[in-house]
């Protein structure tokens, strides 16, 4: 019995090592193209480790076919992409937490209204990208800033209302109670009881919601024509035409654009954890 169940706990390491190495396989293999010279990006059998690493990919100046410039030409999408995708993450909280509030304590528009907004989410983006191109262009918004943030926040609301109406749910509404009696308006209990008790999922849907935001690609597309408004995924869609695929420069601005929502996720990893597991498991 104890040798049958060495056996199991060293097979659950085996099955555990597997799948880490089966997700984190996919970074390695960006990282390690990233330094790779070109002449090792279509070799076989594959390179799993550069026979002699180089700064090419993210400076520029290897001339030949796969020659597009250097990493700092990303910048200005890097920058986009940051603006966007905090504003977004913001409002996007701050919509979805009142919606959600209002839904959970005061049943607005329903037992239905949840379940209509997180079906907005079973949309194909596709459907919403004319009508969208429509209405910014008549609001000369097109090729901005605020034609992605207020896309974003409509595309990221709905699931950050759904997680939240699941939040609220569980903080008792005798806590709300307690502060009307106190003379409190409902606004007033909502940021002063509600929202300090429900920050882990507060910070858990706007981490979800910059994710979101970071690599959206079609609204970016249709919206934004030029550096000015264009976010790092459009950037990394130069490196891929109809007749080649610049391997090591794409994979080179994927660092790039991976690194801020990598460090952001580590941040605020505690907050995400708990506020995606709240109420899961009841004693």
């Amino acid at each position: 019995m104890k040798r049958a169940g060495l056996l199991i706990k060293l097979g659950k390491y085996i099955l555990i090592i597997a799948v880490v190495i089966f997700f984190l396989f996919p970074i390695y293999w960006l990282f390690i193209t990233a330094f790779k010279p070109s002449d090792e990006w279509f070799a076989w059998p594959p390179i799993f480790f550069p026979r002699q690493w180089t700064l090419t990919s993210f400076i520029g100046g290897g001339g030949g076919v796969y020659e597009i410039g250097s990493i700092k030409d990303a910048l200005p999408y890097l920058r986009n992409s940051t603006v966007v995708g905090l504003i977004t993450a913001a409002l996007s909280t701050i919509v979805s937490a009142m919606a959600a509030y209002s839904i959970s304590r005061f049943k607005t528009g329903g037992t239905k209204l949840a379940g209509w907004i997180i079906s907005i989410r079973l949309l194909p983006p596709i459907s919403a990208a004319l009508p969208l191109f429509v209405i910014f262009k008549a609001l000369k918004l097109l090729d901005t800033w605020w034609a992605l943030i207020l896309t974003h926040t409509l595309i990221t609301s709905p699931l950050s209302t759904w997680i939240l109406i699941t939040f609220f749910n569980e903080i008792p509404k005798e806590l709300d109670e307690a502060a009307y009696v106190d003379g409190a308006t409902p606004l007033q209990s909502f940021f002063r009881i509600t929202l300090p008790l429900a920050a882990p999922g507060i910070a858990a849907v706007a981490v979800l919601a910059l994710i979101q935001s970071w690599g959206e690609f079609l609204m970016a597309l249709v919206l934004t024509n030029s550096p000015r408004a264009q976010t790092l995924p459009i950037f990394l869609g130069r490196y891929i035409t109809g007749w080649r695929v610049a391997w090591g420069p794409l994979a080179a601005a994927g660092l790039v654009a991976m690194l801020p929502v990598v460090v952001f996720g580590i941040l605020m990893q505690r907050f995400l954890i708990r506020g995606l597991t709240f109420g899961a498991v009841k004693q």
